[in-house]
């Protein structure tokens, strides 16, 4: 016989519908019920002596239900936005020109907020450190420099920093006198 007509044929389906039906009544077996001395209850699908076969309804449901659990309530830790400093530069004004015979030049600035560290100046490239956000750069030539000023945390780490400015240095000659007018 071939296969393809053999699953479909009458015989098959009744082999299938056979089969179904000892399935379940494997599943339908009995269960018995003992009392043991000691008190103990014990069940089994094998009848001992003193054992009650055990009645299940159709309908009967097991109900479970999740057990309470009681949680702990985590802290929210609320992260702090970090601090952001600025640096302002007082002087020099940018793109300022500088008239100063020796060559020197006074550079300063502050940070807000305040906080614990130093300035650091970079200038022509010099790297000047001041506490107090003040420079005296003493003897420079004439010309266009240009420098940024960064404020360094106790740790070392950078916390703001200047945008980068220019000046320019213009040192007045000595041996030139001023003309007067007199008419």
């Amino acid at each position: 016989m071939n296969i393809a007509k053999f699953l479909t044929s009458k015989r098959f389906m009744v082999l299938i519908i056979f089969g179904l039906a000892l399935s379940n009544s494997v599943h339908a077996g009995k269960i018995y019920k003992t009392v043991n001395k000691d008190g103990t209850t014990t069940y089994s699908d094998q009848p001992t002596p003193g054992a009650v076969e055990v009645d299940f309804a159709s309908n009967t449901t097991t109900v479970v239900q999740n057990p309470t659990v009681k949680t702990k309530q985590l802290k929210i830790i609320k992260q702090k936005k970090p601090v952001e400093h600025e640096i302002s530069v007082a002087s020099p004004a940018i793109d300022g020109t500088i008239r100063n015979t020796m060559g020197n030049v006074t550079i300063s600035a502050s940070v807000t907020p305040n906080a614990p560290g130093h300035y650091e100046l970079s200038l022509h490239e010099q790297k000047l450190r001041s506490t107090t956000g003040t420079f005296l750069v003493k003897d420079l030539p004439r010309g266009e420099y240009s420098y940024q000023i960064n404020f360094v945390s106790t740790s070392g780490k950078v916390i703001a920093s200047s945008a980068v400015r220019r000046f320019f240095m213009h040192k007045p000659s000595a041996l030139i006198k001023p003309q007067t007018n007199s008419n």
